[in-house]
């Protein structure tokens, strides 16, 4: 199953990262502090390329997330 990995996004002082799979989007739990957002998505990324998804894409805007994402879900529906 591909994953699509979202960057970091801050709200309302707090820091998250959401994830995409052909379930959906997962929400990321929210971290206090920007160095454990970064820790927990860099060991997101790094369990998804030991083999627990055979395609990771990694993305570094929210624009690139969403295009990801909309373009899997235009496949898979077709």
């Amino acid at each position: 199953m591909d994953i699509v990995i979202g960057p970091l996004l801050r709200r309302a002082g707090e820091y998250r990262f959401d994830t995409w799979t052909a379930r959906g989007v997962s929400r990321g739990y929210l971290y206090h502090r920007i160095e454990d957002a970064h820790y927990a998505r860099n060991a997101e990324i790094k369990a998804s390329v030991r083999g627990r998804a055979p395609s990771t894409i990694v993305c570094q805007t929210l624009e690139e997330f969403i295009a990801k994402c909309t373009g899997y879900e235009m496949l898979a529906a077709a």
